[in-house]
């Protein structure tokens, strides 16, 4: 790294005082342990607003939704402020420092570095989080060359969008979820939501796209953004085994009704009653083997015997109603925001890793790869003579 940025990264560390540390660990005491759980703690109350599909239906895939972040870098909460203090200072003798006293014993910098690298799981962990820590600095100095910011008013749209999608009313019903995780409304917009805003809006600065491209891709996944998706009225007849489905079947095809067969001969007691009859119902609701079945039959259609991770089914598609599709133009920001988010899950971490490079990153924690070991050129020159193929030739 360069003497200019090297210098910028310890003047934004400084930033960070003791007092302000000290204040974050009283407030955050006893959740030391629970620092791999958060993230997956704040992704978690969006998702307990998803609903799973009862009985035969599977649960629901999460949707493709740009506004929840999945970040790439991780939430920075006190103990990480207070490890990479540490961290900087080991290289002074600061690990040395005594914080507390007693009879007989005194505390050091190094004995607390110490236990929580236990309590984060480990030498690994703490690598990762150092890592985690540089990269936001990293992202945090490309986006000030770069004059890119996250806005209150950006924050405030962000805000809107996830409360209208995941059916939060208001501020207060999204900090009520939160605070179930022990997650407060502020540390969200601060900790997860701005510094993942700041990451995908440097993200699209570097990576532009055309309205064409734009265009196109709309063309390609015009479902994705149906506002009345498709969906079919099916019904089935569930069996154990496939030689029970394969005779169902055939009496279909000799021309049994098939609600009176469901009636007779289905195992699912949800249906079966109703003539296996399953109503209308969109993707992302039954188990993928059946689903995929069912979305390729036309109206009228009867499938072969599918098996699913239930038993074997025959299924009936008997009516079909088509995907509404908008106008590129009512869903131009929302195809935007799709268009990034795949590009991200694909190009994101190779993204991440160019700027390491950019920036001459090193993790200082790491263990340099031992050599392995290998042949010297001496050592494949004197090849054994029972080897050699000389030597094979005169025996």
């Amino acid at each position: 790294m360069s003497e200019r940025n090297e210098n910028e990264l310890n003047d934004k560390d400084q930033q960070v005082t003791n007092e302000e540390i000290e204040r974050e660990i009283e407030q955050n005491e006893g959740q030391i342990e629970e620092y791999n759980e958060k993230e997956d703690a704040e992704q978690d109350v969006i998702r307990n607003k998803e609903h799973t599909v009862a009985g035969e239906a599977a649960e629901a895939p999460a949707k493709n939704n740009s506004a929840i972040i999945v970040p790439w870098i991780l939430t920075v909460i006190a103990v990480a402020a207070l490890v990479f203090v540490l961290v900087n200072k080991s290289s002074d003798g600061g690990l040395n420092e005594p914080v507390a006293e007693m009879d007989g014993y005194t505390l050091k910098q190094s004995d607390i570095y110490a236990e929580m690298t236990k309590q984060m799981g480990g030498e690994e962990q703490l690598i990762a989080l150092v890592d985690s820590i540089a990269q936001t600095k990293m992202v945090e100095l490309e986006a000030e060359k770069a004059g890119v910011t996250v806005t209150e008013e950006d924050i405030k749209s962000e805000l809107e969008n996830m409360k209208k999608q995941y059916g939060f009313a208001t501020d207060e019903d999204l900090s009520a979820a939160l605070q179930q995780s022990g997650i407060t409304l502020e540390d969200f917009k601060e900790k997860q939501l701005k510094p993942g805003m700041l990451i995908e809006k440097l993200f699209e600065s570097k990576n532009p796209v055309s309205e064409d491209d734009l265009k196109t891709y709309f063309d390609k996944n015009k479902d994705q953004f149906a506002t009345t998706p498709k969906e079919v009225k099916a019904s089935h007849i569930l069996l154990n085994t496939k030689e029970e489905a394969d005779a169902v079947l055939a009496e279909l095809k000799a021309g049994k009704d098939f609600a009176a067969l469901a009636k007779e001969k289905s195992q699912d007691p949800g249906s079966k009653d109703l003539g296996g009859d399953l109503g209308f119902f969109g993707t992302g609701k039954m188990d993928a083997a059946f689903e995929e079945a069912a979305f390729a039959l036309g109206k009228g259609e009867l499938s072969d015997v599918v098996q699913s991770q239930f038993g074997y089914h025959i299924i009936k598609v008997f009516d079909v109603k088509e995907a509404v599709l908008p106008e590129y133009d009512k869903v131009k920001e929302d195809v935007k925001e799709a268009y990034y988010g795949e590009k991200k899950q694909t190009e994101g971490q190779t993204w991440v890793e160019s700027l390491k490079k950019e920036y001459n990153y090193k993790n200082l924690l790491e263990k340099a790869p031992e050599p392995t070991a290998s042949a010297s050129p001496e050592a494949s020159a004197t090849t054994s003579p029972a080897a050699s193929p000389s030597a094979s030739a005169k025996e």
